[in-house]
């Protein structure tokens, strides 16, 4: 079942007809107000606002030597669990909603959501205006119930199918670094997390995976002595790697190159573009 965030200043009639059209469909719909905090909170980001902070489920991760996701429990598949579809639904809101409407584009770009407003002609005109390329689509009132459904069952069941056979190990020695990137790839794929090489190869012994997300330097084993110890084993040789690293410098990518990784990402790159360079992968090896 597909979830749902849809806000609304106040619920009313016809609002009210489209949440329990969606209900019918088999959608999970939540409601809240357009707000930045209340949004926040249905995505579970709690300290994720803090650099130093690290939270239980990061600690649990960093800590697990058998490799699924969140160590297995209930509480950290709910937390990866969070509506993956938004949908804002005017009604006479002016452009004081700009901060909220910046946070939802922040979380299309380093999130992947898929977002959607509903409105008149001219609430759309005036608060979303015709350059928002991060609206996956606006609908016009009175909507277009049938032709809106459909395109929300073709939503969740990409994101679905993604989630369920796309499987991503991120291998890094650094805490803030592993929680980042899986708050940014767990939207659409299933995440493991090793925080060492040794941690990476004993995961892969019991797990397959679609991808390797590789970082460079880390204590003991690093990134090139992981890639290779992958290369030589037969049942991991063929997994693709790529390296998600700092380190730029010609030396350390031609140290690399060798060893034939699927791409070299830098980790100051912006989110949205190690995303879309992770689905562009996956798109071309369908």
């Amino acid at each position: 079942m597909s979830k749902i965030l849809f806000i609304t200043e106040k619920t009313s009639f016809i609002s009210e007809g489209i949440i329990n059209h969606l209900k019918a469909q088999e959608f999970e719909v939540l409601t809240v107000k357009p707000d930045v905090t209340a949004i926040s909170n249905f995505l579970k980001e709690g300290n994720e606002n803090d650099e130093d902070a690290i939270d239980p489920e990061v600690a649990a991760l960093l800590k697990q030597e058998d490799g699924t996701e969140g160590g297995g429990s209930a509480e950290d598949d709910k937390k990866d669990d969070i509506p993956r579809i938004f949908i804002l639904y005017l009604q006479g809101e002016d452009n004081l909603m700009i901060d909220v409407l910046g946070y939802i584009r922040d979380l299309v770009e380093d999130r992947g959501i898929r977002f959607f407003v509903i409105g008149t002609q001219e609430e759309l005109d005036e608060v979303i205006g015709k350059k928002a390329d991060y609206v996956a689509q606006m609908y016009t009132r009175p909507v277009d119930l049938p032709g809106l459904i459909k395109t929300l069952q073709k939503e969740g069941e990409a994101v679905d199918k993604l989630k369920e056979f796309k499987s991503i190990l991120i291998v890094d020695d650094d805490a803030t670094a592993l929680r980042s990137m899986k708050s940014l790839l767990a939207t659409k794929y299933k995440i493991l997390v090793a925080n060492s090489g040794m941690n990476a190869i004993t995961i892969l012994a019991k797990n397959k995976v679609d991808l390797i997300l590789l970082d460079f330097e880390m204590p003991i084993v690093n990134g090139p002595k992981v890639l290779e110890m992958i290369r030589s084993d037969p049942n991991t040789a063929n997994i693709p790697v790529m390296f998600l690293t700092a380190k730029g410098d010609k030396r350390s990518i031609m140290e690399v190159l060798r060893f034939k990784p699927e791409k070299y990402l830098l980790k100051t790159m912006l989110p949205k573009d190690i995303l879309d360079s992770i689905d562009e992968f996956f798109k071309t090896r369908r």
